[in-house]
């Protein structure tokens, strides 16, 4: 097998745990495939894209902040990303290019980990804190799952507005609304919430937490997709509340592992994976805030 490229792009400064865990399954399964950074200015990115058809490349890794760009530069989309209206990996078929969406599938695989077995039996009402990538999978997951009020939280309101009016059509069976972060409105929220979904970043500050404490109902289940070796501090006080918990590992490792099954077409070594990305992290976790952006 000829030696292929596989680009990740996006910013450089977030592709420490991607590009190890990238690195470790692809050799793992002895494929000869270069893994390398573009860092395109948005208004370049419709030519990197271009560049992908060429036979040397297997596809592209797309990180933030091109992934909704992407998503508008690649005719055939699979279903994931159509809907989150977002692409992460890109792969490439002779001279076709094909966009999917893998965060989603992080996304479902973190809400598996903490959730009742039975989706019957799952909540109806989440909170989601962030606009970005990772906060448009985690929407879309939830539209998916017959969740009937969700609340989308940013620092900046206008992006969260943005995110909810692409979804107007496929949420006009629920409530998604775009709200302001101000503490007394997210308490709100929170408090007849029964999922939160951090995608914001602040987790990534081991002594930080998004939402006060005491705001905090019991039982809550709680999916932080920082990237961390142990728990954040949202983590640690929902649990003392009762909660469920759960950071962002397994979500980026099942977006990994997607990913690489859609490039090469084999199973990922996933033992593989988690002992780079525990590797990763044990050297700069601060690196990635967010799974899935």
């Amino acid at each position: 097998m000829p030696e292929q490229r596989l680009p990740i792009i996006g910013t450089g400064s977030q592709t420490t745990p991607t590009e190890a865990v990238l690195r470790a399954g692809l050799d793992a399964a002895g494929l000869p495939v270069v893994v390398e950074h573009w860092e395109p200015r948005p208004h370049l990115l419709g030519e990197a894209i271009t560049k992908l058809r060429g036979r040397e490349y297997l596809g592209a890794l797309v990180i933030a902040p091109h992934k909704e760009k992407a998503s508008s530069l690649i005719g055939s989309l699979s279903e994931d990303a159509r809907l989150s209206g977002a692409v992460n990996v890109i792969v490439r078929d002779a001279s076709r290019l094909r966009g999917h969406n893998t965060d989603m599938e992080g996304i479902r695989a973190g809400m598996a980990a903490i959730l009742p077995r039975a989706q019957g039996r799952w909540p109806r009402v989440a909170v989601v804190l962030g606009a970005g990538g990772g906060a448009r999978a985690a929407v879309a997951v939830l539209i998916g799952s017959s969740f009937q009020h969700v609340a989308v939280f940013n620092r900046h309101l206008h992006k969260a507005e943005a995110l909810v009016a692409h979804f107007a059509r496929s949420a006009r069976h629920m409530e998604l609304r775009a709200r302001p972060w101000h503490e007394t409105i997210l308490e709100a929220e929170v408090s007849r919430a029964e999922l939160v979904i951090d995608a914001s970043g602040l987790g990534a500050d081991e002594a930080a937490s998004s939402i006060s404490p005491e705001a905090l109902p019991d039982g809550l289940f709680v999916l932080d997709l920082a990237l961390h070796r142990a728990e954040t501090a949202l983590m640690r006080e929902a649990q003392a509340r009762g909660g469920t918990v759960a950071n962002g590992q397994v979500s980026f490792l099942a977006a990994q592992a997607a990913a690489f099954h859609l490039w090469t077409g084999a199973e990922p070594p996933g033992d593989v994976l988690r002992e780079a990305l525990s590797s990763a992290l044990g050297s700069g976790d601060r690196e990635v805030a967010v799974a899935g952006d």
